[in-house]
């Protein structure tokens, strides 16, 4: 499932003209800490802010400085995405659809700034209105430049 979300992000990157995404393993720590929380404490859902953990106050910027990325850098931008889904909707093609049909994901998923990527996907549903469902997945996608 991880692999198949950065296949299929970086096959959208492609058809734009834009270079493939590096992995990073401080991104990704930051996105399996995310995704679990999240499985974990199930605050996703509708009219709520998947981005910021209600329990620590924890933030995509915050996770990710946590995590190690870009310690002492001269400039940085990170940014993230996450997708829960179950039934049909819970696979790495279902999320990457979803991302490129909402504008905000898209242009993360297609910034030619963003040069690293980290990703976690786990069994499990992050709102509650999945929890038990057949096939349920939550995805955390990072992304960042650090320039030190």
């Amino acid at each position: 499932m991880r692999k198949a979300v950065v296949c299929l992000i970086n096959g959208q990157r492609a058809q734009h003209g834009l270079p493939a995404l590096t992995y990073n393993e401080n991104l990704t720590t930051a996105a399996l800490q995310h995704s679990s929380a999240a499985v974990q404490q199930q605050w996703w859902g509708p009219g709520k802010d998947s981005h910021t953990n209600p329990q620590t106050g924890s933030t995509p910027q915050s996770r990710m400085l946590g995590a190690g990325y870009c310690p002492n850098p001269v400039s940085w931008r990170v940014a993230e995405i996450t997708y829960t889904g179950w039934g049909g909707s819970g696979t790495p093609n279902a999320a990457v659809e979803w991302w490129m049909n909402s504008p905000p994901h898209r242009a993360n998923i297609l910034d030619p700034g963003l040069l690293e990527i980290g990703r976690w996907a786990q069994a499990g549903a992050a709102d509650p209105a999945g929890t038990g469902a057949d096939g349920a997945g939550t995805y955390v996608v990072t992304f960042g430049n650090c320039q030190r």
